[in-house]
């Protein structure tokens, strides 16, 4: 194999998913679940104050991370949800403990969810991976209180070597600042390196515009392109394809 240094998106990738939060009728029974807690809302409320904070954060986390990062934009950023959720219950003069939160984000993600499991060969490609030495990594734009849970119950943590979330680091793909995280900790090379991906943006572009190559992998979950993959990238059908580049 080609890489020595094999870095994964996760969600749309190697995990197969479907949340849904769009419809009236889960943010009437997320409503339920607030106001169990003391935090009186409508779903029609909760579902206005949920993306309103949202984008409150996403801009207060451009202003500040532009100070150290300028000119990054608000689809660089990544906020952590817990704040989003904690303000939900601040505002209904409930101050929510860590516990609380991490229950009703946990909730929140059960009540949305339609799907969550492997693709095939998700496992297969990973062990293969490690037997033939190589080091194994997830680069993943999501939230840790989410998405740790649901990758232990899947039984994939203990294939990588390191897992970096956005949430954690605030930055997110395709921006080249959670690229160089990865890198800058491991030391590593961008010779040795492959990000293996569905997003043709998030994934593969960014990418290519960090110095490495990339292998896209079309699922149900891309955004769709036109056009052909730029130099630099491939495309397989598979998961179990990999282990023949």
């Amino acid at each position: 194999m080609k890489y020595q240094n094999y870095i994964f998106d996760l969600y749309g990738t190697l995990v197969d998913i479907h949340t849904d939060e769009s419809k009236a009728s889960l943010w009437k029974k997320i409503a339920v679940y607030f106001s169990a807690q003391g935090a009186s809302y409508t779903g029609k409320e909760l579902k206005e104050r949920y993306g309103a904070l949202i984008c409150a954060e996403e801009k207060k986390l451009q202003k500040k991370l532009g100070k150290k990062y300028p000119g990054i934009t608000v689809k660089e950023v990544e906020i952590d949800l817990d704040r989003v959720f904690a303000a939900l219950y601040k505002e209904k003069g409930i101050k929510a403990n860590r516990q609380l939160i991490k229950d009703s984000m946990i909730a929140f993600r059960a009540i949305t969810m339609e799907k969550l499991r492997l693709f095939p060969g998700t496992e297969e490609l990973l062990q293969g991976l490690r037997d033939a030495g190589k080091r194994v990594y997830l680069l993943s734009n999501a939230q840790t209180s989410f998405t740790y849970p649901e990758m232990k119950a899947l039984g994939l943590t203990g294939y990588f070597d390191d897992i970096f979330f956005s949430s954690d680091l605030e930055v997110k793909k395709p921006s080249a600042k959670f690229y160089e995280a990865l890198f800058e900790k491991h030391g590593l090379k961008k010779a040795e390196s492959v990000m293996v991906g569905n997003d043709r943006f998030a994934d593969v572009q960014g990418a290519l515009d960090f110095g490495i190559e990339a292998i896209y992998l079309h699922t149900e979950q891309s955004t769709p392109f036109e056009g052909k993959l730029p130099k630099g990238s491939v495309q397989v059908e598979c998961l179990l394809d990999i282990l023949d580049l």
